[in-house]
């Protein structure tokens, strides 16, 4: 009889340790919103995979940890819009890598529209100095 209990321990904690060390590939998305002016008094709702993951103000910026592979990001302006997403954009995640993606405003007369782009680690360090991380990312 011990020798069943030990046993069924034995096969339980092998199980449980299997779990604990598989480990999903991750790699890290910045999502950077610096945007100047244009909007800046209103929220942008970052998409990903068609979820919202974020709302940041100007000058700031979120980083997030996805699985390895394609994903799609959009966005939204949270002021007086259509309320429609900008055109999605698809990066692809690597295992350890950083991916960076800013909003782009362009202004055509009252109309303001706003998409993202993935950028360079080297345009996205001077514009991450100037901005302040949000670690909440779904609270106002």
């Amino acid at each position: 009889m011990k020798a069943i209990k030990l046993f069924s321990m034995l096969a339980f904690f092998l199980t449980a340790s299997f779990g604990a060390f598989s480990q999903t590939k991750t790699g890290q998305v910045y999502l950077i919103r610096y945007t100047g002016y244009t909007g800046s008094a209103v929220n942008y709702s970052f998409y990903i995979d068609d979820t919202l993951t974020c709302k940041l103000k100007n000058k700031s910026f979120s980083v997030h940890d996805l699985s390895v592979g394609d994903h799609t990001v959009s966005v939204v302006s949270g002021g007086i819009s259509n309320g429609k997403k900008s055109p999605p954009l698809t990066i692809t995640v690597v295992e350890g890598k950083a991916n960076y993606v800013s909003v782009v405003s362009t202004q055509s007369g009252y109309v303001n529209k706003i998409t993202c782009q993935e950028i360079t680690k080297n345009s996205a360090d001077p514009v991450l100095g100037k901005s302040t991380e949000k670690k909440n990312c779904l609270s106002q």
